[in-house]
């Protein structure tokens, strides 16, 4: 009796702590302008390259946002079916179509917000 208290207290206790979120500081929030054809941009490397987009800053009201994104580089999200792209600090997720909470703290500063993957 006492082992199988113990067992299910076991169980219990690691599937509390089994869901992990990921979540990753937004470093800027962009809207996206899609380049005429032929568009350049020279590359911090001083090289030349066909502009696949414009990233304009933009600000989005404070709040909290259920979104679904798709990872495009290093720390650049696009919200999916939207022109806005999120940039973040030392994030690794290698998210496609994938649920997101975007917390928007500010629109200014260091604190900006966060996005939290949902698994």
């Amino acid at each position: 009796m006492i082992k199988q208290l113990l067992t299910l207290t076991t169980l219990l206790f690691f599937s509390t702590f089994s869901y992990v979120e990921t979540s990753c500081d937004i470093k800027n929030i962009y809207k996206s302008v899609e380049p005429e054809s032929g568009v350049k941009v020279l590359t911090t490397d001083g090289e030349l390259e066909e502009a696949e987009a414009i990233l304009i800053p933009t600000k989005i009201d404070e709040g909290k946002y259920k979104l679904s994104v798709t990872r495009k580089a290093s720390n650049l999200y696009k919200v999916d079916g939207k022109d806005i792209f999120i940039e973040t600090t030392y994030c690794s997720e290698y998210a496609n179509r994938e649920d997101i909470i975007l917390v928007v703290k500010s629109n200014y500063g260091y604190d900006r917000g966060e996005i939290i993957f949902i698994d």
